[in-house]
């Protein structure tokens, strides 16, 4: 009769210790949306033979794109309120004046 009882009460111990060491789920109001990627149109109104060289930033991470002078091309994978750089002739440098990527036209 002990050793059932013994059995009985360590099976119960051992469900309350599980159940309390699960972590709980974050409350729906604590997540974030999926972020939504698409195309921006980039465009380089440089005189030729100047290069236009953008830094696009991400949530990880940034991209370099270049485009001649004169050239207009729309950039996929990139999000609409996120962040740019661009500079003549040359890669943009990691801390720059950043601009915001609309979804019209961004040069």
């Amino acid at each position: 009769m002990k050793r059932a009882f013994f059995i009985v009460a360590n099976a119960l111990a051992l469900c309350g210790a599980a159940s309390a060491a699960t972590p709980a789920a974050p409350a729906a109001s604590a997540r974030t949306a999926p972020v939504q990627t698409t195309s921006a149109p980039f465009g380089c109104d440089a005189r030729a033979p100047r290069v236009c060289h953008f830094r696009i930033f991400y949530t990880r991470g940034d991209r370099l794109v270049t485009l001649p002078s004169g050239m207009k091309n729309k950039v996929p994978g990139v999000t609409i309120g996120g962040k740019y750089c661009m500079t003549l002739d040359q890669s943009p440098v990691y801390k720059c004046a950043r601009k915001v990527i609309n979804d019209k036209y961004n040069s």
